[in-house]
């Protein structure tokens, strides 16, 4: 994934205030550090990510496991290199997508997915 990530690329976050968000990330080791951080956990909790076309860009949306809603991400594109990735969760901006997810409680599901289990 690390390849696909210009050096200057930035991770871009919009919760609008209603959900939870990371703060603008910037580099393609702390973004690639971010995103490895997040697919795991979320693949765990049955999250499918569809590849869709947001804002005119090439993008994906987040689903739960119920097909609900919970993230949208436009990807700006630059000689086959991600620049920026512009994440949307604020549920007021993806309502016209579908029916939206619950992102607190997918948060801290995905939290718990972290956590090693006893054995």
């Amino acid at each position: 994934m690390r390849e696909l990530l210009a050096a200057d690329v930035q991770l871009v976050g919009d919760g609008g205030g209603k959900a939870p968000q990371w703060k603008h990330i910037v580099g393609a080791e702390n973004v690639a550090r971010v995103l490895a951080a997040i697919v795991a956990p979320l693949v765990r909790i049955g999250v499918v990510v569809e590849p869709h076309e947001v804002n005119g860009q090439p993008g994906a949306i987040f689903r739960d496991r119920d097909a609900q809603v919970f993230n949208a991400w436009a990807l700006d594109i630059l000689d086959g290199r991600i620049q920026t990735i512009r994440s949307v969760i604020n549920p007021d901006k993806l309502g016209h997508v579908g029916p939206v997810a619950n992102l607190w409680a997918i948060v801290r599901e995905a939290g718990q997915a972290r956590r090693p289990t006893a054995t």
